[in-house]
């Protein structure tokens, strides 16, 4: 929910598309079952403007999203397992009808009035990315912000007296008339409500800068309701959240966020839902947001406000998150870093069976929160960070009666790793550009018995079966 100003987030026009899986099939159609070929120039189907009537998308072809594509007026996308959908061509658009023009493309919203039902499979996952080819040596193709994102609004309850519009998008085109599409979320009407499934879904290289403090993220999640299918989705190298929770009911499990440039789980607005099985990996070499002046970090594993104004207004934002693993960096100075927790706001919260290290500080409870949420909801959780005290104020209401295993030894502090005991026959468990041709969710397994952490015996064929990618700079797949 905040800027990115590590770069200049131009979304890119037609150009060059690599993707794993891709050839020519026997009927002239783009094949992803194929498993070969690529790199290809340009595509076979090009989406603009408005989805008013339901429609499928088929792995035979690679989509291109020109501009904003809004899915409306009652109709439902179908994206079947394997399908390729990248950034067409830029399109102009106002914040307001004087406004500058902002050129903008690769951008899916589903709208309140729409669905989707984008059902992957692990061994074709649906993948939205970018279409630059992969990166070669010191060549960089593929950066955040090549594709625009995904966006589901929904009619559940947030902690706002009336629907809000969600931010990053524009309501008029580049003449300054109304796009006339209904960009607003919550409400309350369907707090059970569906609006659809996401599922064994990839979405890499996301982002766009509207204006400070608006943009785009990678999922962004608007007033969605309980009855939304949403598990085993990956965030990679985004320009801004992997994961945002504007209020809702959504429930999530088995998510990945890789190497993304602000917060990996974001929640506000009277966010109420349950994650379950959720891994942050930050990278040294991605980017990463900052703010204030002289500029700070401003890049988190968990983010969480009550609303902007630090508010006591209800549902008060409280995910319920357990069997998280946050990582940051293996070893010190990471600047680039702020806290592996960031409460903030007013907000309430729950986190268990977690683990979080490679931080500056693990968890932070600001402007509010130290004081007000409930107590104990920190707690069950092991916790690396390489500044004492960990945990920040000591005094939070959240740490009332919480039991945690907090680094506060200088060796466990200088040596993260071997900390949190995770990582078979000794792998590494912190992710970098350099050893992710090497890592997999055997750098996450708990080298010892613990219910702490995304991954375990019982569920690493939940993460290992297929469907991500840990290496999206340089792979084809």
């Amino acid at each position: 929910m905040k800027r990115f100003t590590k770069q200049a987030l131009a979304i890119v026009a037609i150009a060059a598309f690599a993707v794993a899986g891709c050839k020519k099939g026997s009927d002239g159609s783009f094949n992803r079952a194929n498993e070969a070929g690529g790199p290809f120039t340009g595509a076979d189907s090009v989406i603009s403007g408005n989805i008013t009537e339901s429609r499928t998308l088929s792995p035979g072809k690679v989509y291109k999203l020109n501009g904003i594509v809004f899915v409306t007026g009652g109709a439902k996308l179908t994206i079947q397992p394997g399908t390729v959908i990248t950034t067409g061509a830029a399109v102009g658009y106002r914040v307001s009808p004087t406004a500058a023009v902002n050129q903008i493309a690769g951008v899916l919203v589903i709208t309140k009035t729409g669905t989707i039902d984008a059902l992957g499979t692990p061994d074709q996952p649906i993948v939205f990315t970018t279409p630059n080819a992969p990166n070669t040596g010191s060549t960089i193709n593929r950066r955040a912000g090549d594709f625009g994102g995904v966006i589901v609004l929904g009619q559940s309850t947030t902690n706002k007296p009336a629907t809000q519009e969600i931010e990053g998008l524009p309501k008029f085109d580049a003449n300054g008339n109304s796009l006339g599409i209904d960009i607003s979320y919550g409400g309350g009407a369907a707090p059970a409500g569906s609006s659809g499934t996401i599922q064994y879904v990839r979405i890499e290289y996301a982002g766009f800068k509207l204006a400070p403090d608006n943009e785009i993220n990678g999922l962004t999640l608007g007033g969605v309701g309980s009855g939304t299918t949403i598990d085993h989705v990956q965030v990679s190298f985004g320009a801004d959240d992997a994961f945002e929770f504007f209020g809702g009911t959504v429930n999530a499990r088995y998510l990945l966020a890789v190497a993304n440039d602000d917060d990996d789980f974001d929640t506000d607005f009277g966010y109420t839902g349950h994650i379950e099985y959720a891994i942050g990996l930050k990278d040294p070499s991605s980017t990463h947001s900052t703010s204030g002046t002289p500029a700070v970090s401003d890049s988190n594993g968990i983010e969480s406000d009550n609303d902007a104004d630090a508010s006591s207004l209800t549902p008060k934002t409280k995910p319920v998150y357990t069997h998280f693993t946050l990582l940051g960096y293996s070893a010190a100075g990471n600047s680039t870093l702020r806290a592996g927790n960031r409460w903030r706001r007013n907000t309430d919260l729950s986190i268990t069976k977690s683990i979080i290290a490679g931080y500056n500080v693990a968890a932070e409870f600001q402007t509010g929160t130290e004081t007000s949420a409930t107590p104990g909801g920190f707690t069950d959780n092991t916790v690396h960070a390489f500044n004492t005290p960990a945990l920040n104020p000591t005094t939070a209401v959240s740490l009332t009666g919480s039991v945690n295993s907090i680094a506060t030894a200088s060796g466990d502090i200088a040596n993260p790793a071997v900390f949190i005991a995770l990582g078979s026959t000794s792998a590494n468990p912190f992710y970098t550009t350099a050893n992710s041709g090497t890592y997999s969710f055997l750098n996450l397994f708990p080298s010892t018995s613990t219910d702490r952490g995304a991954v375990n015996s019982g569920n690493i064929g939940e993460w290992n079966s297929g469907w991500v990618n840990f290496t999206p700079q340089t792979s084809l797949d």
